[in-house]
């Protein structure tokens, strides 16, 4: 008989669904995540960039913001998966059809990051093709989101100021998984 190492590990959701802003570290978290749980990563941007061949911000110039908006959100529509790290873009919380189906896929984790710390992060954010309704500067979208991203997150995870590493030990531990660090090859 072999005896198992008990754990105070809870089960990992079947999928992981990382909201916030631009810059909040979506994706390169995602990416770590998916890599320490050996599930597959999903980035919504890059699923519209492959579509259309482009860099995300000439689709959005190319299409404008309601017809790029539509595409997000049935983009989101589409998503199928299992044992995956989603990452929607930053605008994915104003498709409320679109929240509902990303939250019966899995747990929202909100990576919430101060304005400084987006500003930090993307000195330069004009080429991202950020949706910009309630106005067009970071402090803007800031305060439009922020009540938006937190109404559909089940988590919230403080990602200032810290390396993208230690967010995703963060976003683990919200999720009552055991922290083990990688090791170094």
């Amino acid at each position: 008989m072999v005896k198992m190492k008990e754990t105070n590990s809870k089960p990992f959701p079947d999928n992981l669904v990382l909201i916030g802003m631009f810059g909040s570290g979506k994706s390169t978290v995602g990416r770590i995540l998916a890599n320490r749980k050996r599930y597959n990563f999903v980035d919504v941007d890059h699923l519209i960039e492959m579509k259309y061949r482009k860099p995300l911000g000439k689709i959005y110039d190319q299409l404008g913001m309601k017809e790029f908006m539509r595409v997000e959100e049935e983009t989101i529509l589409a998503l199928r998966t299992r044992r995956c790290i989603l990452a929607p873009g930053g605008s994915a919380v104003y498709y409320p059809k679109g929240m509902r189906h990303l939250k019966q896929l899995g747990t929202c984790v909100y990576l919430r990051v101060s304005v400084d710390e987006i500003k930090k992060r993307l000195p330069d954010w004009s080429n991202r093709g950020a949706v910009c309704r309630g106005g067009n500067t970071i402090p803007a979208l800031y305060r439009e989101r922020t009540p938006l991203y937190r109404k559909y997150a089940d988590l919230v995870v403080d990602a200032s100021g810290r390396s993208f590493e230690r967010i995703a030990d963060r976003v683990l531990s919200a999720l009552g998984q055991e922290i083990k660090t990688p090791k170094k090859k």
